[in-house]
């Protein structure tokens, strides 16, 4: 037989290990694509979190500082007993705070305290108001204002010169739009000599030159009236300057610390404390640059020029400083944020801890061993399971409102009204939300122990028992205690389940008032309701600045105990 004639097949092209195939180079293009792709995600989730934390950490830090004046206050007791005679206790505990502290002690020792620092209170405030005076008038091509108000002798003598100037303008104003031609020519004769009475003998003969045919809108357009009566207006200020105006630079009102200081220290009647007392917030704004205090839009509310001029002379003497908050710490929450702080609420989160710490330990723990080395497998226990996991998906609000049911049949009992927004109470509202979450990590940690632990104890002899607590459970602990830690973690940042038991700042007055005596009984508050009471304050510093700042004290216990969980673990952990 001859061969088989191939000579038309197509032959077979060999593979080279050298060369990739199409399948490769796709798959290749694919995992390329993913990893791009898992690149930018983490990029962007680094991104959101870099810029969540520069708005919290930018607002919350400048926040913990706080300008104050630096004061020698002297609790004088002519405020203290205006009837004269011993000063008691009793008698100060029934001042009124604004007689008595805010327009009393508060504002005499400041003023005493700027003359010391020879700053004369009158003149400076005067000389802001006659320099804004007299940038009215120049800018209106007023010259020889400075003479003109000089001459006057007086402020209020200047401001009701100028005053009068401005109103004959703004009668002549009036005149030439009338059709009484003579009165016209009488009215801006009048203004005209008016303005040379004044000094003015260029913006007088300006005056003396419009004729009737150009009307008031030639008038106006020169500007005189109007910067005579700002000029006036300006120059009426320093007289209206009071010991109100004064007090409202610091931080005086509702100061019933220093009244409770007193009542405690009666020894205090009569003696100076050199102090630092908070500046007003709204001046806390413009003296960290945002507000600038030139126009309506940039002076801080409620202040004018004569007040920031007196900022400004206080800054220079060294009279203000910007110390650290150390008061946000200890301080209750107020509306005020001069003094508002997180004190009873970082008490109040650490007594729930506590309370969370043992409750969800102990039981969570118990479950935990029963369910994995003891129970027996069948439907119940698969149920039990099957819930538990649920159980910690469930929304925290569910758990809060749990609480409040449980709360009001205890009031129905007789018992409500005793715990109803108490530590303890938030604490095991929060322990029934930290359970599962407990229980899974738990369960978790003793399956990771190798069977051959108890197999090992079980063959000496040991009972299961024995087995149980003296072999797997130590090995355990480890993730038993990280499990833990992460639960209050979560736990101290919940809001809404301590809302619904009343865990606000309505609860009472006395919050927390001894924290060692009584504590997990006490009316509490928290830090996430403190946070949410912050964000909702009517002021802006407080609410965009305080808020950040109690965020950043939380922030940092999180941190703290995400540290401390990481260390349990390589502390304790074994490898086989």
């Amino acid at each position: 037989m001859s061969d088989a004639n191939l000579s038309g097949a197509t032959p077979i092209r060999k593979s080279s290990l050298l060369e990739q195939s199409a399948l490769t180079r796709k798959r290749h293009r694919t995992g390329t694509v993913l990893r791009w792709l898992g690149l930018g995600a983490i990029s962007l989730v680094m991104f959101f979190l870099a810029v969540l934390l520069w708005s919290i950490v930018s607002r919350g830090v400048p926040a913990l500082f706080q300008y104050q004046a630096q004061i020698e206050l002297y609790y004088d007791p002519a405020f203290l007993n205006p009837n004269g005679g011993e000063v008691t206790p009793e008698e100060i505990g029934g001042i009124n705070l604004r007689t008595g502290f805010e327009r009393g002690i508060f504002t005499s020792s400041l003023r005493r305290t700027l003359e010391n620092a020879g700053i004369d209170i009158e003149a400076t405030v005067a000389s802001r108001w006659t320099a804004e005076a007299l940038t009215a008038l120049n800018g209106a091509g007023l010259a020889n204002a400075e003479a003109v108000i000089e001459a006057a002798g007086s402020s209020a003598d200047a401001a009701q010169r100028l005053g009068q100037a401005g109103s004959a303008l703004r009668a002549a104003g009036a005149a030439l739009d009338a059709d009484d031609a003579e009165a016209a020519l009488a009215a801006r004769d009048t203004a005209a000599q008016a303005l040379a009475d004044l000094g003015f003998d260029e913006a007088a003969s300006v005056v003396a030159g419009i004729a009737i045919a150009d009307g008031a809108a030639a008038l106006t357009a020169t500007g005189y009236q109007q910067a005579l009566l700002d000029a006036a207006g300006a120059l009426r200020q320093p007289a209206q300057f009071d010991d109100a105006a004064l007090s409202a630079l610091i931080y005086a009102t509702n100061r019933r610390d220093v009244r409770d200081r007193l009542v405690e220290n009666p020894d205090l009647i009569g003696t100076t404390d050199a102090t630092g007392v908070p500046i007003d917030i709204s001046v806390t704004r413009y003296l960290s640059g945002e507000l600038s205090g030139v126009g309506t839009a940039q002076m801080p509310p409620g202040f004018d020029i004569g007040q920031l001029a007196l900022v400004d002379a206080m800054q220079e003497a060294g009279l203000i400083s910007n110390a650290f908050r150390w008061h946000f710490f200890t301080n209750p929450y107020s509306q005020s944020g001069e003094i508002a702080g997180i004190g009873p609420a970082l008490m109040g989160s650490a007594y729930m801890m506590l309370v969370v710490l043992v409750f969800s330990l102990v039981f969570g723990v118990a479950a935990s061993i029963y369910l994995e080395e003891f129970a027996p497998k069948n439907r119940l226990t698969d149920f039990i399971e099957i819930n538990i996991a649920n159980l910690a998906a469930v929304p925290s609000i569910v758990f809060g409102i749990l609480g409040a049911a449980i709360l009001f049949t205890l009031m129905d009992l007789g018992f409500g009204n005793s715990i109803r927004g108490t530590a303890l109470l938030g604490g095991i509202v929060l322990s029934l939300m930290t359970l599962p979450t407990i229980v899974i990590a738990t369960r978790s940690a003793l399956k990771a122990v190798p069977p051959s632990i108890a197999d090992a104890a079980l063959g000496v002899g040991a009972s299961k028992v024995q087995m149980v607590f003296h072999h797997k459970l130590p090995l355990a602990a480890p993730g038993i205690l990280t499990g833990t830690i992460i639960g209050i973690a979560q736990a101290l940042g919940e809001t809404a389940p301590l809302l619904l038991i009343g865990l606000s700042v309505s609860t009472g007055a006395a919050l927390l008032s001894s924290p060692f005596a009584g504590g997990l009984l006490e009316q509490a508050q928290s830090m996430p309701t403190v946070v949410y009471l912050f964000a909702q304050n009517q002021d802006a510093p407080v609410r965009e600045g305080l808020a950040q700042s109690a965020i950043l004290v939380m922030l940092v216990l999180l941190f703290a105990l995400n540290i401390l969980a990481i260390i349990l673990r390589r502390k304790f952990e074994r490898r086989w």
